[in-house]
Order: structure tokens, then C-alpha cells, then sequence
């Protein structure tokens, strides 16, 4: 993280495509995402927006709900994936962000990454490696590969312990 230190003049603005950073967490790492020390991991930079897209038919609990208010976020619900809605706010945005961090390895944001780099807006790239393509991560101005570390173990992503059985 070191390489993040010195940058403390930048306006970042997170997307999370929640369904690809959170089945690809609980499929590699058998957890739940820990989006807090992952937003600590920004460092001093200043984050203008954080924006959660999870479809409407995915269950997200109370409890998510507050957490993610007190870390001053907003959650968009689509009718079904998160890209087009993820896509059109960082478009919107990019003239405002230095940095787009876009949680998520899927290769359909590959022209979103060239569209915000040609308008001088910084791409970084925050997913698990074994969830994201090379072509994404040699886009991307950074990859950030997330590791164990950013996981809360035993839980699913819908907030249930596994069985045990």
C-alpha cells in the first residue's frame, strides 16, 4: 500500500459491483467482503462517492444498510446486473473524480476503463485476482489486488453462517 501514500489530493469515487466483488469473495476466499478495510485502504485520499449496485432481487440486510450510510455510501438497486447503472454513473462523475476505483474484475467495464482514462480520469481496478481478467488488470492505470485480508470469514454473502452439515 505503500505506492497509495503521497496522494492525498485526489477525489476518488468508488463503484461496487457488489454481485461480482462478493460471489467471487465467498467463491475464493469463503467470506464476506470487508468493504471497511477496503475504503481504510484508500488511504488519505478524499472519496467523494461510494455507490453499491446490487440487483433488486438480491437480499441485502438491515444491517448492511446502516452500515453502509455510516460510511456515507449509496446503494442503487437494479432490475438485474449492476453495469449499465455502474457504467453511466462513472461516466457522469468522471469529470469530477481524479481516481474511478471500480470494485469488480468483469471485462464488460474494459471500455468504461478506456473511456474514463481518455477524459484524464485515474482507473484503479480493486478485485480478486482470481475473479479478474488480464486484459482488466494491464487496463487499468492500478490493479489492486484484493487478498484474505479483506475478508470476514464463515459468513455468506447474504450474511448467514454455512452449515455445518
Amino acid at each position: 500500500m505503500s505506492e497509495k501514500k503521497g496522494l492525498v489530493f485526489q477525489k476518488v469515487g468508488i463503484f461496487v459491483d457488489a454481485e461480482n466483488i462478493e460471489t467471487s469473495g465467498w467463491k475464493h476466499h469463503s467470506g464476506r467482503t470487508d468493504y471497511k478495510k477496503i475504503f481504510e485502504a484508500v488511504g488519505d485520499r478524499e472519496i467523494i462517492r461510494i455507490i453499491y449496485y446490487k440487483p433488486e432481487f438480491k437480499e441485502i440486510s438491515s444491517e448492511f444498510q446502516t452500515f453502509w450510510s455510516r460510511m456515507g455510501g449509496e446503494i442503487k438497486r437494479p432490475v438485474k446486473n449492476a453495469d449499465c447503472f455502474l457504467i453511466i454513473d462513472a461516466v457522469t462523475l468522471a469529470e469530477k473524480l481524479d481516481v474511478a476505483i471500480i470494485l469488480g474484475g468483469d471485462k464488460d467495464y474494459l471500455p468504461l476503463i478506456w473511456y474514463l482514462k481518455s477524459r484524464g480520469c485515474r482507473t484503479e481496478i480493486w478485485a480478486w485476482p482470481e475473479a479478474t481478467g488480464t486484459e482488466m488488470k494491464q487496463a487499468a492505470d492500478a490493479f489492486f489486488p484484493l487478498t484474505k485480508d479483506y475478508i470476514i470469514s464463515g459468513e455468506s454473502p447474504t450474511g448467514r453462517r454455512p452449515s455445518r452439515t
